[in-house]
């Protein structure tokens, strides 16, 4: 059982390089690693040279942005087994593949596996309040609460008949700041694939709120409350689920003003109205006649 992992990659170099690092020590050595860098210059080309003597990579230079759009292309070059996408900032823990590589040689009717995504230094979620202590059958709830990119892992057969919308996610040139890896999710799962969550398996990854300045985490908030809301209008969601995920942001604003954290209570303002404008926006796109 093989393992290709598809990198996309913009302007991270020694973040990639941990990466590289955490792959390199793996004790499962079955492993291709294609790299979609979006860099306009050359910078990577080093760095993957010393790589290539640990295991095989295969670099394609790519100049439109767009992190889904990345994904859909290294799908074309996939010769393996089980696909992942690490983010050029996450690691895997050693071990972690050798755990993946059995939960799917034990379970052949699954076609797919999440992971939780934990803080670099911490066993905390990285992203808050994704990622949950309950393992289970992936269902649409489920899904909207645990799913990252970096912890997804599936069969070879899933990419051949769903792609990434690009649309969605970083650098699409759309306001959609996020929304691409549970929408590719819930694609599969309306596709008939069966996807489990296991919180026991853990990829690890920077948390945005305790490493980005605060001017960039606002943006971050806004945009992908963007992302967000329009994936709570174009997806067919539980009533109950889309009034609290919609509401979510305001009451987090007001929970940290009480506490006088005016910081979060910003962030979560931020994500609020993104949310409110994706949500509306995403509503007027499902109403539009075919």
């Amino acid at each position: 059982m093989k393992f290709s992992l598809i990198v996309p990659t913009l302007n991270r170099v020694q973040e990639l390089e941990r990466l590289f690092q955490s792959i390199a020590v793996q004790d499962y050595k079955d492993i291709e690693v294609i790299v979609v860098d979006q860099n306009p210059d050359d910078r990577l080309v080093a760095l993957l040279a010393t790589y290539r003597q640990q295991f095989p990579v295969l670099h394609l230079k790519e100049s439109k942005s767009g992190q889904s759009r990345a994904r859909n292309i290294g799908f074309e070059q996939v010769q393996g087994d089980i696909i992942a996408f690490p983010d050029d900032d996450c690691l895997y823990p050693v071990g972690l593949l050798t755990k993946i590589a059995r939960f799917f040689e034990n379970n052949p009717s699954k076609d797919g596996l999440v992971t939780r995504v934990y803080d670099l230094h911490e066993d905390k979620n990285a992203f808050e309040p994704c990622g949950d202590d309950q393992s289970q059958e992936l269902d649409y709830s489920k899904a909207y609460k645990v799913c990252v990119s970096c912890a997804l892992f599936f069969r070879a057969p899933v990419a051949a008949q769903i792609r990434f919308d690009e649309m969605l996610g970083p650098g699409a040139g759309t306001p959609w700041g996020c929304g691409d890896e549970t929408d590719f999710v819930f694609r599969c799962l309306d596709a008939g694939f069966s996807f489990y969550y296991d919180a026991s398996l853990i990829v690890r990854h920077p948390n945005p709120l305790k490493n980005n300045q605060f001017r960039k985490q606002i943006r971050r908030e806004y945009s992908y409350g963007l992302g967000r809301g329009y994936f709570l209008a174009t997806h067919h969601l539980p009533k109950s689920l889309l009034r609290f995920e919609y509401q979510m942001p305001y009451r987090d604003t007001l929970a940290e003003i009480f506490t006088g954290n005016w910081r979060r209570a910003t962030y979560a303002f931020m994500k609020g109205m993104g949310t409110s404008l994706g949500y509306r926006a995403g509503l007027k796109v499902i109403k539009q006649p075919e």
